[in-house]
């Protein structure tokens, strides 16, 4: 949003130059900043200048300024307005053309994701990339995707993530996406895009975890065990005792024995092109 006003210390209704002619303006090698006024800063430019300030209602905005008045080759003080205000346009335009462009670009929710996944999959595990496409293409992106992202407000939002909690999606899933909504809010802020984040007060609604509808009796899981094979058998105790996931215990080696305790710090996952197979566990 990018707003003109005239400087305070301009008169434009004064059309008679006053006693006092000041020197002819010129363009300055290097525009150092003077105090105009209390509290009033400016940058000492003929075309006039540009500042970025915070307004309560509006947030981040460009206030422009400009001369309304200048020296002829006569001496007098004329006042030349409209040209001014063109040329303060294109002031604005070359000052703020990287941010103008960008913001262009990115005017609806599904652009902003775009670009935040563009920057930020870097960091991302091939699993992330592959769960966070699957549940934002599903459950997002059709919810709010074509919305302008500066009308996008905390409400729907918040009945987004309820709405996936009553349809019986797991904690995690609704986590997942509750944590990348307000990342991807967030990289709008920190472009400049947005002057503050709808998500901020986004919060987890209550999910009650499913029970278990099957699962192995005692005597179930003493048959299978007598039924498999050495290796498989100690795989399948270290699953009932430990409850570790199957990519940890994958990865168990000889040294992770210390005693009577297994340590686990390691998991199996998907390699990526110049990735090592072996990483980090989910949690510590």
């Amino acid at each position: 949003m990018y707003i003109a006003v005239m400087a305070s210390w301009a008169k434009p209704e004064v059309r008679t130059p006053p006693e006092h002619k000041g020197p002819t303006l010129v363009q300055p090698n290097e525009r150092e900043i003077k105090r105009v006024g209390p509290g009033l800063a400016r940058v000492e430019a003929p075309e006039g200048w540009v500042k970025k300030v915070e307004r309560f209602r509006e947030g981040k905005v460009w206030v422009g300024y400009f001369h309304v008045w200048e020296t002829g080759p006569d001496g007098q003080r004329v006042r030349h307005k409209k040209e001014k205000l063109n040329e303060l346009a294109e002031y604005i335009a070359e000052q703020t053309g990287k941010l103008a462009k960008q913001g262009e670009s990115i005017s609806t929710f599904a652009e902003l994701w775009k670009a935040f996944c563009a920057v930020k999959s870097g960091q991302w595990s091939k699993k992330t990339k592959e769960n966070l496409k699957c549940l934002f293409a599903k459950h997002v992106i059709p919810q709010i995707g074509s919305q302008r992202m500066r009308d996008v407000t905390l409400t729907p939002l918040q009945l987004l993530l309820n709405k996936l909690a009553e349809d019986g999606f797991s904690k995690s899933v609704v986590g997942q996406i509750r944590t990348y909504v307000k990342s991807c809010f967030e990289y709008g802020v920190d472009e400049d895009l947005l002057s503050k984040s709808p998500a901020r007060k986004l919060v987890m609604p209550k999910i009650r975890k499913k029970p278990c509808e099957r699962f192995l009796s005692v005597e179930e899981f003493r048959a299978l065990l007598s039924d498999a094979p050495p290796r498989e058998h100690v795989i399948l105790r270290i699953f009932a005792v430990c409850g570790l996931r199957p990519a940890e215990v994958l990865v168990l080696r000889i040294e992770d024995f210390e005693g009577s305790q297994l340590r686990i710090d390691e998991a199996l996952k998907e390699r990526q092109a110049g990735e090592d197979r072996i990483g980090d566990t989910k949690t510590d």
